[in-house]
C-alpha cells in the first residue's frame, strides 16, 4: 500500500503560511519562545517532511520575526484608519488611535503579549525596536508633541511618556482578568482614563 503525506490541517481558504503563523503563535504562548522548537511547530502544522516546511521558514527566528511584522502590520493598519477618521485635533487624535489600540489588544491578548515580549526581547538584545515597532512608537510621540501646545501635558520626554502609556496599556492587555466580567468597552475607557492621568498634570476634559 502506497504511503500517503498527510497534509497540512487548513481551514477553508487559510494559506500555508497562515497556519504556521496560527500554530506558532499558539506555541509561543503556551510554552514560551524559548521553550517551543522550529520542529515543534513543523509538527503542530502536520508537515511530515521537514524540506516541505522550511520552504516557509529556514529557523524559528525567521519564523518569529515574519510573524511579528505580520502582527505589527495588522495592528498598524487599524490605529492607522483610527487616526484618519478622527477629527483633525491632537487630543481627538490622541484618543481615538488610543482606543483603538487597546480594543486591538484586548480582542488580541496572544498577538499582543507576543509582539510586546519580543520586542522587549530585542530591546535587550539589540539596543533598539524592530521598524515597525518604532513606526507605532513614533505615532505616540509624534500626537503627544502636538498636544503640548494646547494641553497640560507632563514635563518631561515624549520618549518617557510613550514609554509609560506603552507599560501601562501592556500590563492591562496582559493582565486584564484583574478588571472581571467588565465589558470590552468599559475596560478601554478605565485604561484610557489611566493614560490621561499619567500624560497629563491635571484634569483634561475629553
Amino acid at each position: 500500500m502506497t504511503n500517503l503525506v498527510k497534509e497540512p490541517t487548513r481551514t477553508p481558504g487559510q494559506s500555508s503560511r497562515d497556519l504556521i503563523f496560527q500554530k506558532a503563535l499558539q506555541l509561543f504562548t503556551e510554552r514560551g519562545y524559548d521553550g517551543t522548537s522550529i520542529d515543534d511547530i513543523r509538527q503542530a502544522t502536520g508537515f511530515k517532511s521537514k524540506a516541505s516546511f522550511y520552504t516557509h521558514f529556514k529557523s524559528k527566528e525567521e519564523l518569529s520575526n515574519a510573524l511579528l511584522t505580520k502582527i505589527l502590520e495588522d495592528e498598524a493598519h487599524i490605529t492607522t484608519k483610527a487616526f484618519q477618521t478622527a477629527p483633525a485635533e491632537p487630543l481627538a487624535q490622541f484618543l481615538s488611535v488610543g482606543r483603538a489600540f487597546i480594543r486591538w489588544g484586548l480582542t488580541n491578548p496572544k498577538e499582543y503579549a507576543f509582539c510586546f515580549l519580543r520586542t522587549q526581547q530585542e530591546m535587550l538584545i539589540r539596543g533598539s525596536y524592530s521598524d515597525e515597532a518604532e513606526q507605532s512608537n513614533d505615532a505616540i510621540k509624534y500626537l503627544i508633541g502636538r498636544m503640548r501646545v494646547k494641553y497640560p501635558v507632563r514635563k518631561i520626554t515624549n520618549e518617557a511618556l510613550t514609554s509609560m502609556l506603552v507599560g501601562l496599556i501592556s500590563k492591562a492587555v496582559i493582565d486584564q482578568a484583574s478588571f472581571g466580567k467588565l465589558s470590552v468597552e468599559d475596560k478601554i475607557e478605565q485604561i484610557v482614563e489611566m493614560c490621561l492621568g499619567i500624560l497629563f498634570s491635571e484634569k483634561v476634559k475629553y
